[in-house]
């Protein structure tokens, strides 16, 4: 049966990736689907859209995980409370390093809906086989890449498809061939996505929501004696987009990804190898997009990232066990300058040279005893961090921004870390519908690169959004996360429930404290009308709370589903709650399939967050619900129509995970959050050949 390319596998626990395998014993999966895999097959009801400007928007789909979003390109991964750097984010094996020191170019924008297999968030501890750094989880998103025939001769097949969004003027073309015999198979993607700004629940247009992406690639696999390879390129370029929650919105950002990898048996060892590049490059501005009548306070930053990846990792596998050994490495380098194009003298270096490494080693195995499957992981890291000096064109008339220059300049800015991370997992039988889940870490996370080397209060903080500034702190220790995680799955004919409850606490969790350095905060007032910036300190922090997932079969044509979260962030040393929070959120499904018909009416729901970040001046929202519909006719083996209303009853309301409104010129004022989208309806035809 054909699978749409809109599919998502959400894995729990250890899961499989694109490019390795994982012993996957005491694995439990939701599979998140499109409309056209029959309701009776799936795990979860939920729809990707292919006319999403971002894949990130997908993970609203999975219990516990959110998205902080601060623009319709720009969606930052959050799981359980952690978010940004914390979660890590992989294409086809690939660690993803964007050029935005403020994460406009999240890893997921680098990826278009269309060209998506499948999408894996691991739920409990995550294994130290899935990322270099997973404290806040792992998300693996497999693309769709060049596939053999079974013929000696040349065979094709592809998909062709075509959106509408009728409110913002949104619309997607994107297709994909592929071309192939036994042993050889090309594959050939693009993708194009454009859209208006939006509106609100009320009418108000929220400017600039606009966006335009273009992606496209070439994936060619060679078949060999025991295993596979292939190469692959991928260009993205994202031209004019806005991101109200940020000081800036994007010029453009321009990713040049090639990609290396293959799979072979050695011995009794299956070998998996990748290596990737990615050149990005990208502008922002704070004046085209939006209004902005002041000349001298024009910004233009002009933002670069090159990074290299590898991977080998090797399996062995008998009846008993399995074991995985590997080696990982990423090696990323920063730069960044902010100028105004009225006055040729402006000129801030904001990161030069900068130099963020991480390589490192693992070790997992997995056995079986009884009815009792385990999973035991160690990884060592080791982290290496430098940056090369910093200018302003003010510091040789302005003491204070000579004292910031300086005292960075001079300081010793080459810093190394050994970090290590282990993960037990145990999955137990209890009955024949009840399986336990046990889930224990310890995880470690060095520094991001604006962590260390923020030296000017600025808002380039990976995507916070809170409208603070901050300077960064070059000496911060690795931040070490306790983690325990409990899980119960039960499945009894066609019912499905998984509850998991978790507690994690965190030293040396990195957040911003209020700064006592006086240039720092004579800047801040001066240049942003910020009177207490905060810089980047270890405190002590703890998460916990639940989450959970389950189904019903009412009858062979309907079908009853849903989840739910809650997750509590709190400082452990001072009173005060972590910064973004997720409120406790549910989401009920009711799903119809009927021959060529399917459809699915969903309610969401959002509780009122009022457990918020004194430290970062953060603000309660109110709680809402949300109604969407969605409805699928295949029209014919090879035609399908999709289409659908978000937010059907057109409700006013704002996620607490949106960012703050900046450009006051339009709607609102500064520091009121971003309204969410108000109705919309949409179209997609999918036609496969």
């Amino acid at each position: 049966m054909y699978r749409s390319p809109l599919s998502i596998a959400i894995g729990l626990a250890l899961c499989s990736t694109s490019w390795q395998s994982i012993a996957n014993d005491n694995v439990d999966v939701i599979t998140v689907t499109a409309p056209t895999v029959k309701l009776a097959q799936a795990q979860a009801t939920a729809i990707g859209h292919a006319t999403a400007p971002d894949l990130a928007a997908w993970l609203d789909s999975a219990p516990g995980a959110n998205v902080n979003r601060n623009g319709p390109v720009t969606g930052i991964a959050q799981y359980r409370g952690l978010f940004g750097d914390r979660v890590a984010v992989a294409v086809d094996g690939h660690t993803i390093i964007g050029a935005g020191p403020n994460a406009m170019d999240a890893p997921m924008s680098y990826v278009t809906p269309l060209m998506v297999q499948s999408v894996s968030l691991y739920r409990g501890i995550t294994p130290v086989s899935a990322a270099i750094d997973s404290i806040g989880g792992s998300v693996a998103i497999e693309m769709r890449k060049a596939s053999f025939s079974d013929s000696n001769h040349w065979q094709y097949k592809g998909a062709a498809l075509g959106g509408l969004r009728f409110e913002n003027s949104a619309d997607t073309l994107a297709s994909w061939v592929n071309v192939a015999n036994r042993e050889q198979a090309l594959l050939l993607f693009a993708n194009r996505q454009t859209g208006d700004s939006i509106e609100d629940g009320d009418n108000n247009l929220i400017t600039p929501t606009q966006y335009d992406k273009i992606q496209a690639g070439i994936d060619y696999r060679l078949k060999h004696q025991g295993g596979q390879s292939g190469i692959s390129y991928h260009y993205s370029d994202t031209q004019d987009s806005g991101t109200p929650a940020l000081p800036m919105d994007i010029d453009f950002i321009k990713g040049h990804r090639v990609n290396l990898d293959g799979s072979f048996d050695w011995a009794n060892w299956q070998i998996d190898w990748l290596v990737g590049y990615l050149d990005a490059e990208h502008a922002m501005d704070n004046y085209l997009l939006r209004n902005n009548p002041n000349n001298a306070k024009y910004r233009k930053n002009y933002a670069t990232a090159t990074s290299s990846d590898f991977k080998l990792h090797g399996q062995y596998k008998d009846a008993e066990q399995t074991w995985t050994l590997g080696l990982d490495g990423v090696l990323a380098e920063h730069d960044s300058t902010i100028t105004n194009p009225n006055n040729a003298m402006f000129k801030v270096i904001n990161f030069n040279q900068v130099e963020d490494n991480r390589i490192s080693a693992f070790a997992q195995w997995q056995g079986q005893y009884d009815d009792n499957t385990y999973s035991v992981g160690v990884r060592v890291k080791h982290n290496s961090a430098n940056a090369g000096e910093v200018a302003h064109h003010m510091a040789a008339s302005n003491m204070m921004i000579n004292n910031l220059v300086n005292a960075i300049n001079s300081a010793d800015r080459k810093v190394t870390d050994t970090n290590v991370d282990l993960a037990f997992n145990l999955q137990s039988i209890m009955t024949e519908q009840v399986k336990l889940y046990v889930g224990i870490g310890v995880k470690q996370r060095a520094p991001s690169y604006q962590e260390r080397y923020l030296w000017m209060p600025m808002e380039a903080t990976g995507g916070l959004a809170d409208g603070k500034t901050y300077v960064g702190n070059i000496n911060l220790d690795s931040e070490t996360a306790y983690q325990l995680d409990l899980g119960l799955n039960y499945h009894n004919g066609n019912f499905y429930f998984a509850p998991h409850i978790y507690y994690q606490r965190i030293d040396d969790y990195i957040q911003g404290t209020p700064s006592d350095n006086p240039a720092v905060k004579m800047i801040a007032n001066m240049m942003s009308n910020d009177p207490s910036p905060l810089v980047f300190s270890n405190v002590e922090a703890k998460l916990y709370g639940a989450d959970l997932n389950w189904h019903y079969l009412l009858n062979p044509n309907w079908k009853l589903s849903g989840q739910a979260a809650y997750t509590r962030g709190e400082r452990a040393d001072i009173d005060d709650n972590l910064y973004r929070i997720a409120p406790a959120n549910a989401t009920v499904a009711l799903g119809y399939i009927a021959n060529r018909w399917q459809a699915t009416l969903e309610v969401k729901g959002y509780r009122a967050q009022n457990k918020i970040s004194d430290t970062n001046l953060e603000q309660e929202t109110a709680g809402y619900g949300l109604v969407n519909l969605a409805v699928d006719f295949d029209i014919s083996d090879a035609l399908s129509l999709r289409g659908g209303i978000d937010n059907l009853l057109d409700r006013q309301y704002q996620s607490h995970l949106s960012g703050y409104y900046r450009p006051a010129a339009t709607i609102g004022q500064p520091l009121n959050r971003v309204p969410g989208e108000g109705a919309n309806y949409y179209l997609e035809l999918d036609y496969r050949f």
